[in-house]
């Protein structure tokens, strides 16, 4: 009778794994995560640059429509035209 009442509570719990999940109770709220710069795929020069530049606010956080084109890295490396350094992930050279 033990053994019965064991298998059967297994049973009711393994129920639970094919069940579907239950949605999610919040969105992402940074919804532009896979966005790129302005000049991406165009020419990257000093125009452009000098166009982003004029855009750029300081006091606000730095994003890929937001930042010093003419900003160097430690190791002296230019940024792209979304902003990214080399050796970061979303760089494209």
């Amino acid at each position: 009778m033990q053994f019965s009442a064991i298998v059967l509570a297994l049973c009711a719990v393994g129920g639970a794994a094919f069940t579907p999940a239950a949605q999610p109770r919040f969105m992402a709220t940074k919804l532009y995560a896979n966005q790129y710069g302005k000049f991406d795929d165009q020419l990257w020069d000093i125009a452009a640059k000098k166009e982003i530049f004029d855009a750029w606010d300081p006091e606000a956080p730095r994003s890929e429509l937001n930042f010093n084109p003419f900003e160097r890295d430690d190791t002296g490396n230019a940024a792209d035209c979304s902003g990214y350094f080399p050796g970061q992930i979303r760089y494209k050279d």
